[in-house]
């Protein structure tokens, strides 16, 4: 696969314009990433960075995803926002036939339970709070000052979310999911008055996160922001609280009202009484996200059909419309 996304020659070619390393060999080895776009640690010289680019078989609009996404991280830099801290964009399809860029690696471990040694139960919660730390830092980012200010339609964020998400499950023209009609309806009707726009990462989890080694609980680095966008910051918080419950059954973590309640203290901000549109909305778009993946899997020579990832997108729905019979 390293062959087909990463011709080694023209990378280097690039990287020596860079001044990077100049006319040092190169290594090239998979690391494992998103479902919907790819990534490579780059060994030259004495350097090691992160190439991240679109899939083989990409998203729509691929190299428009990639410049956002290498915007967010460049922006980032220099703040108490814990990210990969960027190298350089390349827009050049003669390099590797896509827009992709170069990032700094990030050393730490993924905080999904069970931890590794030498974490102790003892240790999680300073995990599970770091993480929600993280994102309130992450939210509290000034993005209308740090080169945000046009990057995102806040107005009509949630107007705009229904019509958004099922457009983009009809343009897969694969399977129909079933309870459709009551989520959108649900969705439609249950729009939140008001909100404070902040950057919202869009997939904020503990398997879009590094941790550092070692106690105590620290975020090291939160990854992959290709769903990044300015917007409510309620819809990443829910969404970080419906993995998160998910992932950690074992007694000895945080309970959701805990996290929810770390966030609030966090950013001293009133939550809503009734969280239900955030949790069908989170689901519903999960959904379509995954089963965008799948049927992406489905015409990809370079993958496996992503079976798993089918059956993901049909229990975040199921999630969803369990949400709408507790109502």
């Amino acid at each position: 696969m390293s062959e087909e996304l990463v011709d080694v020659e023209r990378l280097g070619v690039w990287l020596d314009g860079l001044g990077l390393e100049v006319g040092q060999s190169i290594t090239v080895a998979p690391l494992t990433s998103g479902r919907s776009n790819a990534m490579f640690t780059i060994y030259r010289g004495g350097s090691r960075w992160v190439l991240r680019r679109p899939a083989l078989v990409a998203i729509e609009r691929a190299d428009e995803g990639m410049r956002r996404e290498f915007q967010i991280l460049d922006a980032l830099n220099g703040s108490d926002v814990p990210h990969p801290e960027t190298v350089a964009l390349c827009e050049d399809s003669e390099v590797l036939g896509c827009t992709f860029f170069l990032m700094q690696q990030v050393d730490g471990i993924n905080p999904a339970p069970p931890l590794p040694e030498p974490f102790t139960a003892e240790d999680q919660p300073s995990v599970a709070f770091a993480m929600v730390e993280a994102l309130a830092a992450l939210h509290d980012f000034d993005w209308q000052s740090n080169g945000l200010a046009d990057f995102g339609k806040p107005e009509g964020f949630h107007e705009r979310q229904v019509d958004r998400w099922t457009t983009q499950l009809a343009s897969y023209d694969g399977r129909e999911l079933p309870g459709l009609s009551r989520i959108t309806d649900f969705l439609s009707a249950n729009i939140p008055g008001s909100y404070k726009p902040t950057l919202m990462h869009g997939d904020f989890h503990m398997f879009n996160a590094l941790v550092a080694a070692t106690p105590p609980g620290r975020v090291a680095a939160i990854l992959d922001w290709e769903t990044a966008t300015i917007g409510d910051p309620l819809l990443d918080l829910i969404g970080f609280c419906e993995i998160w419950g998910k992932a950690t059954a074992a007694p000895g973590w945080p309970r959701r009202d805990e996290l929810i309640a770390r966030y609030q203290s966090c950013r001293s901000i009133e939550m809503p009484s009734d969280l239900a549109y955030y949790e069908v909305l989170y689901n519903f778009r999960m959904a379509v996200l995954l089963e965008g993946i799948y049927q992406r899997s489905l015409h990809d020579p370079s993958r496996p059909d992503l079976e798993d990832v089918g059956a993901g997108a049909m229990g975040f729905l199921i999630r969803a419309l369990e949400v709408l019979e507790s109502q």
